[in-house]
């Protein structure tokens, strides 16, 4: 029996008073465009971000499950995304690939993948294990953890990228898959990829490029000419990659796309089953219905922008974080990690409370997102993050580390309300 003691759950409230209640909480959030928002943003402009829209909410009723019956024009757009992305990472003409609601989703996809290929070409591994980095998503744990996947975490880095000497020595003959990043979220540079392949190849290890954040970043800093590191599938081990179209894709949440080496290795991804009598059901994913809208607007950005409408803008986003590294590297006491090949880093201090110069930028509206190990900050860039947004965030963070170091300003010790991609 339904029990409240609240009246507008029992009966109801009109769309008038139900539309104040959420302009009223949307008044207290940062909104996603916000110049002032370093975290999570993946803006192009307006005018991308309307094609997105328009087209999520086209299709916004639409069940992607139902593409090959109800809706085929859900179909289309699924072939042609991923054509543009295969393209854009140089997958071989053999490839596979599968559009998901998020990179949790293609990457779990992936794990299974070469959980059944080694089940079935490796049955002498009882224990299958899987080699992760110190950077990688922690929701490669949580995959592993339901898929029943052993793993091993390398914890040691050089120069804030994967310990290749270690991962060596941590391959056993129970070791079924290797995830390298391009780039990782923590620190935003590429994992050292080539090494990683030359491992996997060697000891017949599948290797899993997470390029959720970067492949729609990395293949533009390379035509620009910028020195990027192999990262996609002209690395011989690769087998699989994951890449989200609903962060520097453009897209409306949540879209993703997994991509296999070969339509051979698709039978692993896949699951089939004839147990109940509505007949056969087979399936690629593991969520069942899901919205079309994210699908739609991947496919409406790509048709906008094109190639060359992505390289414009990713132009642009690359210079500003070349303006803003260059800045906070001149920042006494502070210095960005490493070398980011991106459009997001993290940066910060051997003599400075990072955690009290994040609460204090927060408190003058900017969002971030909050590194533990070191503590520092990290920041994401879009197209909003001009020159002149760039060098005023720069002089409020050099006066927030002025005052840090004086002892005006120490740490809030709120981290919730720090930012995640």
């Amino acid at each position: 029996m339904f029990e409240t003691n609240s009246t507008e759950w029992r009966q109801g409230r009109s769309w008038s008073a139900v539309e104040a209640d959420i302009d009223a909480g949307r008044a207290r959030d940062t909104h996603w465009t916000s110049p002032m928002n370093f975290s999570a943003s993946y803006f192009a402009g307006e005018d991308v971000a309307s094609v997105a829209r328009e087209a999520f909410v086209k299709h916004i009723g639409d069940n992607v499950t139902h593409r090959h019956g109800l809706h085929p024009s859900i179909l289309r757009y699924e072939v042609e995304a991923l054509d543009f992305v295969k393209q854009l990472l140089n997958a071989p003409g053999s490839a596979h690939a599968t559009v998901t609601t998020g990179g949790s989703e293609s990457l779990f996809l992936a794990m299974k993948a070469a959980r059944e290929k080694a089940r079935e070409l490796k049955p002498e591994i009882v224990h299958p294990e899987i080699l992760l980095t110190h950077t990688t998503y922690p929701v490669f744990n949580k995959a592993a953890h339901a898929l029943g996947l052993k793993v091993r975490q390398i914890d040691s880095i050089v120069d804030y990228r994967a310990d290749t000497d270690a991962l060596e020595a941590a391959i056993s003959e129970n070791t079924i898959m290797m995830v390298g990043s391009a780039p990782p979220f923590p620190y935003g540079i590429v994992d050292p990829l080539e090494e990683m392949s030359r491992l996997a190849q060697q000891n017949d290890i599948w290797l899993h490029v997470d390029a959720c954040i970067g492949g729609f970043v990395l293949p533009f800093a390379e035509a620009l000419g910028r020195p990027v590191p192999s990262f996609d599938f002209r690395l011989p081990a690769c087998q699989s990659m994951s890449v989200d179209f609903h962060k520097y894709g453009y897209a409306m949440r949540g879209c993703s796309a997994v991509i296999l080496r070969d339509s051979d290795l698709a039978r692993y991804q896949s699951f089939s089953s004839n147990a109940w009598p509505a007949g056969d059901y087979t399936s690629e994913n593991m969520s069942g219905s899901r919205n079309a809208g994210p699908v739609a607007s991947a496919w409406a950005v790509i048709a906008y922008l094109g190639y060359e409408g992505f390289l414009e803008r990713m132009s642009k986003i690359l210079e500003a974080t070349d303006l803003l590294t260059a800045a906070i590297n001149q920042i006494p006491g502070l210095y960005v990690h490493g070398e980011p090949q991106g459009i997001h880093f993290s940066f910060g201090s051997d003599e400075l409370d990072m955690i009290a110069i994040g609460d204090a930028l927060m408190a003058n509206g900017w969002m971030m997102n909050l590194q533990t190990r070191p503590e520092s900050l990290l920041l994401m860039l879009s197209v909003q993050h001009d020159a002149a947004l760039v060098n005023r965030y720069a002089t409020e963070l050099a006066e927030v580390v002025m005052a840090v170091s004086d002892g005006r300003v120490a740490r809030q010790g709120n981290e919730q309300a720090y930012g995640i991609y």
